[in-house]
């Protein structure tokens, strides 16, 4: 699981490779957006009422999920 993933690993750097590996199990590969809609969804969700956003981009490299970027 996506969250269950950023909230075990807290202001910790996560490249797209190593999401794509523990969520899905396998590498979708550098030119798929799938891991960009995902992420977007679950912007979405934490975001709905306002909040602040948790999930960072790290340009060229991956997310990490901290209060302030």
């Amino acid at each position: 699981d996506l969250l269950e993933m950023f909230m075990r690993h807290p202001r910790q750097v996560l490249t797209r490779e190593i999401i794509f590996d523990r969520v899905w199990g396998y590498d979708f590969g550098g030119e798929s957006n799938v891991l960009d809609v995902y992420i977007r969804y679950l912007r979405q969700k934490l975001e709905s009422e306002g909040e602040i956003r948790l999930i960072h981009t790290v340009r060229s490299v991956g997310y990490v999920m901290r209060e302030t970027a």
